[in-house]
């Protein structure tokens, strides 16, 4: 759909000022070389005003009226100089009478012509200008749009035919997508069974068509594509149609679903929250009764005291819970260590079982400033997300606390199934879970919000590790002195 400037392709067809000089000096010279010619040449005297005729026209058509009517003149005033006393001939004895008047009349006619000609190729200039700058808006529109137009015969058996000009809605040139028989292999694998049913469909259906689909780039991008198509009325099976990139639509229509679920779930846990806790304290109450019953074993008292823990940290989760409806956090000075060494006893028996080894290094006095219940529930998320991924043999937990100015650094590295590089870099997304039996898709969310609202950060990286390791969680938060420490 690109055009050479139609400029340049009718330029020979303007009266140019230059065109114009170089007709008069014809003007000046043609008329006496014929003259010449056709008084010393036998075979052109033959036909006396040939080359008189052949000269006008050209110079009418380069220059127009005035340089053709003067070389009609200068053709009389030189076949009267040179071939007329050159063969002792007269006018009347060769028919001047009549063929002088051709001259003019032809220098007059040509002239016509061509100035017909050169409006008619203005014309033509103008409508192909118009037609470039139309092609231009609408190529500008369709990258604008970011889209595609297509035409496609399946009686012929080829594939679609692009618009030139039109977007790259599959990240590559459309002579490569020509060339391919079909579009099935550069479509997301869980589309391309649909896409003969697409297929099907149009070679029976007279109505417009709706096709969405995905489609992976060459760079690794995964765009999403929504083709258009109508029917050509009486072409046999030929429909013509758009593709448009919708990704940024999706992605937005995502988000505003993330934020319905979002608002939802606020709304749910802030009434789950406020029901848990009536019977919360009734239970807490008992344990306190049960705690001061005298005979009994210090076993049992133990196991009273860790239930009694273990309420109030539930209790602290449902103040998390209410947290995110309205923020009641009070921050504090705390020692990360105690705090992970806490949140591993929690967790003791489900290592146990596993048969998972927690190596520790752990740099003493490292603080940080947070409200105790939301560096637990940062802890919990994490510790009990590598004890779900290490269903290996020799499953390794490796903790480490280390204080790099001004953060304290926490890491904590597994050795287990790992995160495919398709999955990892949605795993901070609400409600993104890779458990379809028992994950909701909102622990790891909720763990880098926590971190995120404490001024903090958090990194994660899998893959083939140092010392075996596949898995790494990084977390830094702001290093404060250790004074007034609690948990």
């Amino acid at each position: 759909m690109n055009f050479a400037s139609p400029r340049s392709a009718f330029s020979w067809a303007r009266p140019t000022s230059r065109n114009r000089v170089t007709a008069f000096v014809l003007a000046a010279t043609l008329p006496f070389a014929s003259a010449y010619l056709t008084a010393h040449f036998g075979v052109i005297g033959t036909i006396p005003f040939g080359l008189y005729y052949i000269s006008i026209a050209a110079i009418g058509i380069l220059g127009g009226l005035a340089p053709s009517l003067i070389a009609a003149t200068l053709c009389v005033v030189a076949r009267e100089l040179i071939v007329l006393p050159t063969h002792h001939l007269s006018p009347l004895e060769l028919g001047d009478l009549f063929r002088i008047p051709t001259l003019f009349a032809q220098a007059l006619l040509v002239s016509v012509l061509s100035t017909r000609r050169r409006h008619t190729a203005e014309q033509l200039e103008k409508a192909l200008g118009t037609l470039q700058e139309r092609t231009n808006a609408l190529v500008d529109s369709l990258h604008a749009s970011k889209c595609a137009c297509w035409v496609l015969d399946l009686n012929s058996g080829q594939s679609a035919r692009w618009y030139s000009g039109s977007y790259q809605v599959f990240g590559r040139p459309f002579e490569e997508m020509e060339e391919m028989p079909s579009l099935r292999p550069l479509l997301h694998p869980d589309d391309q069974p649909r896409l003969a049913e697409l297929a099907a469909a149009m070679r029976t259906s007279q109505d417009p068509l709706v096709f969405e689909h995905r489609v992976p780039w060459p760079n690794g991008e995964l765009h999403h594509l929504e083709m258009r198509a109508t029917r050509v009325p009486g072409g046999g099976c030929i429909w013509r149609g758009v593709t448009v990139d919708i990704t940024e639509r999706k992605l937005a229509e995502l988000a505003l679903l993330r934020q319905e679920k979002l608002a939802a779930m606020g709304r749910l846990a802030s009434t789950v929250a406020h029901e848990i806790n009536n019977p919360l304290e009734a239970v807490t109450n008992l344990l306190y009764l049960a705690r001061s019953e005298t005979h009994m074993s210090e076993e049992t008292r133990s196991y009273l005291t860790t239930a009694e823990q273990e309420l109030a940290r539930l209790g602290d989760i449902t103040r998390l819970t209410l947290g995110f409806v309205r923020n009641t956090s009070v921050r504090r000075a705390i020692e990360m260590e105690s705090v992970v060494n806490e949140v591993l006893s929690i967790f003791r028996h489900r290592y146990e079982q596993k048969g998972i080894v927690v190596e520790r290094r752990i740099e003493p006095g490292v603080c940080i400033e947070i409200a105790p219940h939301e560096l637990r529930q940062i802890l919990t998320n994490l510790i009990s997300n590598a004890a779900d991924a290490l269903n290996v043999k020799g499953p390794r937990v490796s903790i480490q606390i280390l204080a790099e100015p001004p953060n304290a650094v926490f890491i904590l590295e597994d050795n287990g199934i790992g995160i495919s590089a398709e999955v990892l870099p949605r795993i901070f997304d609400p409600f993104f879970t890779t458990k379809a039996d028992v994950g909701t898709g909102i622990g790891l969310w909720v763990t880098r919000e926590l971190v995120e609202n404490n001024r903090g950060m958090i990194a994660v990286e899998s893959g083939a590790l140092e010392d075996g390791m596949t898995t790494r969680f990084r977390i830094e938060l702001p290093l404060v002195a250790s004074t007034g420490l609690g948990a």
